[in-house]
């Protein structure tokens, strides 16, 4: 969240919206088609001794040092090199975890020096979330050695400064401002001899800063000629595993160094005229390319998900001025769980998004302190090692984000915050200067996260997610104002006490709580929660899946209809869903398909994690169990007509005229007429090598994923079985399944579903998905399939809209 407080100058200077840098069209693998390059007259300034402009082909990793003509290289790992537009032709683009520049810098540079850059920065660098002091910050561009050279560095919460080898000893000046966020801005780092000082010099929306720092007369800049130079990546590497967390996650424009101290005048007028002479395509100066992940097999094309990198829950799904907004848990900067933001995305139809900027990001409490302001503020509860998953709601035109606010001990570690945002799109927020509620003052539980909201009446509600002694529980608050204060609650949320109805968890996330229809003349909920920790494990039973209850609701108390949960999958592999009122009233829902695949993998991808189909929740005809079906808005992605099949009676295998890995399948079956075991294969390479089997048999439903996938990367090949209760659902006469490559959402009679993920990894000689095939499948007996259809789906890409 970029701090706003109050208004600023513009400087007349256009300003550059946040939301529009993540808009726009795709950038192709061709070189981007810019406007002309803006060229500094010669002057008394001086002329670069380095200057590198990116203007090479989209996945070129080459740069040329057009002062020198000498070649720096962009480092590859998992992600190309990408391009992108600039403010003065193409941009570098790199991604935070694997991709940056460096080459040989050799010009001298004595008493002057000048190093400046474009860049925007979608979010600051990651690190270990790890207290202030033990931090390991980033570089914008470093040349260093031991004992000589320079490093423009940034730290996790935006800090950021200039530290030079002058003199003998390295002096810094640190900037007292945060650095911007989604917005080219022209940074320079100077070594003025003659004036005796180091300046750090900004050029942003807001107008010219500069900030000093006195060096002693005569001192000398130490330069690492034998170092190399190096652009986006820390100077001191932090892993975690096979992660390197702290590069930078930018766009770079026209880089130069100069062996003269230049002016701030002269500084802020190239920034005038660079910024007003810029391509309207800037706008999608960190839009991941079409190139980054133009030959992944197993990336989802049509299931909500961000751009690129690491995600977890979905959480606050609001309607608010028209739009449904949906945020979720992400680390900007690589496919890794480090320092967690609040995404953003939008969508009219809950099928078609729009990724926006980040709507939350760590800060530090004393953030003011730190940069050199007045202290003693108040800060509190800002999320310094993290901001976790809550909820949104709307009240009068404003939006109120709750969130689990993490820091490194004091209070509200963990506790509940909140942020608020007048903004009709929901992209800038103010926090709270401080938090809500501490777990730890008093300490009624051990440990508390994702705070659920609804009004009833004149009193709001919050419950969240908590941990006993007993187990895993909620915490009941209510308040009377949606700013107001909180009260926990007299009398525990549920009259059935939380260890009873505990599956053997630490600890209750992301617990959800709506009325979900009636039944014999009584107003029904159900009260969803994901149980995690303890015993509860991903890859073995009682498996970490989200579960719930019906029951009843008097105002204060939940009265459930059962005392242990049932699950809300009928196998595991989707949880923590978010939930709104989709556009027929009902409760629409998205949870998170997490990956089954190993850390290796997920750095090799360059992203992790997939957001389900939206279900839409109803209660079924025994008045306690929760019915799903897809949602009918995903009729929208079909391209054409589908392929049909008619009364089809297998006894054995039947191959479909259809295949595909982005598809949607209705397979309609006569109850009456089936064998003891039946379904669809999914996901078959023509040799059979790679198959996925979907069936139903006695009273269970099968996924059998032991020939999935050859990637051995893969950590569930394994055959899940999830009991299906036949009373409630009925018995499986139409099998609803959409595959988006590496995941797949199953809806049995509009009724039972599950999520999961799938990796065929097999490919034709064209390097296109070879594991595309569909057959049906009976055994025990012929099953009769009256209609088959198989559509082909369309990529969910953003709405069209016009952003400002």
């Amino acid at each position: 969240m970029v701090e706003d407080r109050g208004p600023r100058p513009t400087h007349d200077l256009p300003r550059l919206g946040r939301r529009t840098f993540l808009q726009g069209a795709a950038v192709t693998g061709a070189m981007v088609a810019t406007g002309a390059l803006f060229r500094p007259a010669r002057a008394a300034t001086g002329d670069p001794v380095l200057r590198l402009s990116y203007e090479q082909p989209n996945g070129s990793a080459t740069i040329l040092d057009e002062i020198s003509q000498a070649t720096f290289d962009v480092h590859v790992t998992n992600n190309p090199a990408e391009r992108v537009p600039g403010v003065h032709g193409s941009a570098l683009r790199t991604d935070g975890f694997s991709t940056w520049a460096t080459g040989q810098f050799t010009a001298p540079l004595t008493s002057q020096m000048t190093v400046q850059t474009w860049i925007a920065l979608e979010s600051y660098p990651s690190d270990s979330e790890r207290p202030y002091d033990d931090l390991t910050p980033s570089s914008i561009i470093y040349q260093r050695s031991d004992n000589a050279g320079f490093d423009i560095a940034i730290n996790t919460y935006g800090e950021w400064w200039f530290t030079a080898h002058v003199g003998g000893q390295w002096r810094t000046v640190k900037a007292p401002w945060l650095f911007p966020l989604y917005e080219w801005v022209q940074i320079a780092a100077v070594v003025d001899g003659e004036a005796r000082e180091l300046r750090l010099h900004l050029d942003d929306v807001a107008g010219p800063k500069v900030a000093r720092v006195a060096i002693p007369a005569g001192t000398l800049f130490e330069q690492a000629a034998s170092a190399p130079l190096v652009i986006g990546k820390a100077s001191k590497d932090l892993t975690t595993g096979v992660f390197l967390i702290n590069a930078l996650n930018a766009a770079y424009d026209d880089t130069r160094i100069y062996a003269v101290a230049r002016s701030a005048a002269t500084l802020t007028a190239e920034y005038a005229a660079g910024i007003a002479g810029a391509s309207p395509a800037q706008d999608v100066a960190l839009q991941v390319t079409d190139l980054r992940f133009a030959d992944d097999i197993l990336r989802p094309r049509y299931h909500a998900m961000p751009p690129a990198n690491w995600t977890n829950e979905p959480h606050g799904l609001v309607r608010h001025d028209c739009k449904y907004h949906m945020f979720y848990q992400r680390t900007p900067n690589g496919p890794f769980k480090w320092q967690m933001h609040w995404g953003h995305m939008t969508s009219t139809d809950l099928v078609h998004w729009t990724n926006l900027p980040d709507a939350l990001h760590p800060e530090l409490n004393d953030r003011e302190a730190r940069l050199g302001a007045i202290a003693g503020n108040g800060l509190t509860a800002q999320g310094s090692k993290g901001i976790w998953s809550g909820d949104v709601v709307s009240v009068g035109g404003t939006a109120h984000a709750f969130f689990t606010t993490v820091n490194f001990g004091g209070p509200f570690d963990p506790g509940i915050a909140r942020a608020s945002s007048t903004d009709p799109g929901l992209v800038s927020w103010t926090k709270a200067e401080a938090g809500l509620i501490d777990k730890n003052a008093p300490a009624h539980v051990a440990d508390f996260r994702d705070p659920y909201l609804w009004q009833e009446g004149n009193t709001w509600h919050m419950i969240i997610g908590a941990a006993t002694d007993s187990g895993g529980a909620v915490e009941h608050y209510t308040a009377q104002d949606i700013q107001g204060q909180w009260t926990r609650a007299a009398r525990p949320f549920s009259t059935i006490p939380f260890g009873s109805m505990d599956i053997g968890s630490a600890i209750w996330e992301m617990p959800v709580f709506e009325k979900i229809g009636t039944h014999g003349g009584q107003d029904k909920y159900v009260l969803i929660v994901s149980p995690i920790g303890r015993s509860v494990s991903k890859l073995t039973e009682p498996y970490t899946r989200s579960v719930y209850w019906t029951g009843t609701w008097d105002g204060s108390q939940f009265t459930p209809d059962y005392t242990q949960p049932k699950p809300l999958d009928v196998i595991h592999g989707h949880l923590s869903p978010t939930v709104a009122r989709g556009p027929n009233g009902n409760p629409v829902a998205i949870g998170i398909v997490d990956e089954r695949s190993s850390s290796r993998m997920q750095l090799d991808l360059g992203w992790a994690h997939t957001f389900s189909v939206p279900r839409e929740w109803r209660l079924l005809d025994d008045g306690h169990t929760l019915g799903q079906r897809a949602l009918a808005q995903l009729t929208t992605l079909r391209a054409g007509s589908p392929q049909t099949e008619s009364d089809v009676v297998v006894t054995g295998v039947h191959i479909l005229a259809a295949s595909g890995n982005q598809v949607e399948i209705v397979a309609q079956i006569d109850p009456g007429a089936t064998g003891t075991r039946y379904g669809l294969y999914i996901g078959t390479s023509p040799d059979g090598a790679e198959i996925t089997k979907i069936y139903y048999e006695d009273g269970h439903l099968v996924i059998d994923k032991t020939r999935s996938s050859h990637n051995f990367e893969n950590e569930e090949a394994v055959l899940l079985r999830g009991t299906y209760d036949v009373a409630a659902f009925g018995k499986p006469r139409t099998f609803h399944i959409f595959i988006d490559h590496s995941v797949i959402d199953v809806f049995i009679n509009d009724a039972a579903a599950f999520s999961n993920r799938i990796y065929p990894t097999s490919r034709r000689a064209d390097g296109a998905a070879a594991s595309t095939g569909l057959a049906l499948y009976s055994e025990g007996g012929a099953t009769r399939f009256t209609h088959v259809d198989v559509w082909q789906l369309q990529s969910a890409g953003p709405e069209s809209t016009t952003h400002s």
